[in-house]
């Protein structure tokens, strides 16, 4: 039944496609003509510059607040630039230094080169130290938010995302992106926005604007350490090695949702590199074939193990010299874990694959798709909702559940264009 499923939304797809192409083009010919509408701008005196991409209608979400007051409150100068309408856009006065609307096309790519465009064509890039663009296809914890604008806007790397991606080819989120003076002015930066060709057609818009960004970006960095995630894989297995806690409770921090092909975080892993290395047995040895009699079955019991301890100690009461492995396991048995996550965190989209980990150790963002998109299921979301501040649960919970998984409920032309990234 599956195998037919796949072949129909198969068969489908290229006129799901077409369909999709032909909104996207009806909807950019609408567009021509529509000016950007700036409700307001307060004089821009050299401060560093958040640049934010909204979807907001009616109100600005609570989370969204809290980042924009978050990053006012250090000083630095907010520009928002919304594809929807709010009702009264002096209120968001408190929150931003510039507010723009726009007609909704683009995508997040198309507020950016609209904000870009603000930024050169009123001479705030010249001025500016370093610019953070970012967009609120995310959730904004209230946890680590400021620190997380701190190190986001620090000085030292030329061009910082919050987290990256391996996947195709390595790249930044485009959700969350700082950059220098040097870069923002440089002419190639220049040419990229003011080239830049807007579209609703979600996988050109990850081609031309996600992966084309980051190696544009990559192309003008000053060395290639000048173009990293501060939440990156160096910065993941320092802070596993020196959290023993943070270790202890691996599992309980890793996603469980099997509706991707990434690999997850298992204790059953873990034991997969450890035997491959260290554990052996006679019967193996000797290639002997071994049978268990049926008064030996009561010897196969399951154990429950939810820490790294509890299931060490699983392992040691099955060697037969446990007495003299014990104080070796310990630390091969935690190499082996790190590895082992290391190895799951690099797989796809790092924010998707690792966010309620990557919550844990302090980014205050989580990926508002990542329930229909399939790397959450309800229970990574509960995990999320439970770390959250409490006040924020509710918003989050009901954020997320609103957009269950697109596989289990969207049908026909939709399903085919879902399953294959379309939409």
């Amino acid at each position: 039944m599956k195998i037919i499923e796949q072949l129909k939304n198969r068969l489908i797809y290229p006129a799901a496609y077409s369909y999709v192409a032909y909104q996207s083009m009806r909807n950019g010919l609408r567009s021509i003509g529509k000016r950007d509408k700036v409700h307001f701008a307060e004089p821009y005196s050299g401060q560093k510059i958040m640049l934010m991409a909204l979807y907001q209608k009616g109100e600005l979400r609570a989370d969204v607040i809290t980042v924009l007051a978050a990053a006012k409150a250090q000083g630095i100068y907010v520009i928002g630039v919304n594809t929807l309408k709010v009702a009264e856009p002096d209120t968001c006065r408190e929150y931003m230094d510039c507010y723009i609307e726009r007609f909704n096309y683009g995508r997040d790519f198309g507020s950016y080169k609209s904000g870009f465009q603000y930024i050169y064509g009123n001479g705030l890039a010249e001025k500016c130290p370093r610019l953070l663009m970012i967009n609120d296809s995310v959730f904004f914890s209230k946890k680590h938010v400021d620190k997380f604008i701190e190190d986001m806007f620090v000085d030292n790397i030329e061009v910082l995302g919050a987290t990256e991606n391996f996947e195709i080819e390595h790249h930044l989120g485009s959700f969350c992106i700082a950059m220098s003076r040097r870069i923002l002015n440089h002419q190639k930066m220049k040419r990229y926005w003011k080239s830049y060709s807007c579209t609703d057609i979600r996988p050109k818009v990850i081609e031309s604007g996600e992966m084309e960004l980051s190696k544009l970006l990559k192309s003008i960095v000053r060395s290639p350490m000048h173009f990293r995630a501060l939440y990156d894989m160096a910065h993941v297995s320092h802070t596993l090695k020196n959290s023993p806690e943070l270790l202890e409770n691996i599992l309980a921090l890793s996603r469980r949702s099997d509706l991707v092909h990434w690999q997850r975080f298992t204790f059953a892993g873990v034991f997969k590199l450890l035997k491959k290395t260290y554990l052996h047995n006679i019967a193996k040895i000797t290639d002997v074939e071994v049978s268990i009699r049926a008064q030996d079955v009561d010897t196969l019991k399951i154990h429950y193990a939810k820490t790294l301890s509890e299931y060490k100690e699983f392992i040691r009461d099955a060697l037969s010299d446990s007495a003299n492995a014990s104080a070796r396991l310990n630390e091969i048995f935690n190499e082996k874990a790190i590895s082992h996550f290391m190895d799951c965190f690099a797989e796809g989209s790092q924010i998707h694959q690792s966010n309620i980990f990557l919550h844990k150790i302090g980014l205050p963002i989580i990926k508002l798709d990542g329930l229909y998109r399939g790397p959450f299921n309800s229970n990574d979301v509960e995990k999320i909702a439970s770390d959250l501040d409490f006040e924020q649960r509710e918003l989050f919970l009901r954020t997320m559940y609103s957009r269950p998984y697109g596989g289990d409920v969207l049908v026909g032309w939709k399903l085919a264009a879902f399953m294959r990234g379309l939409i």
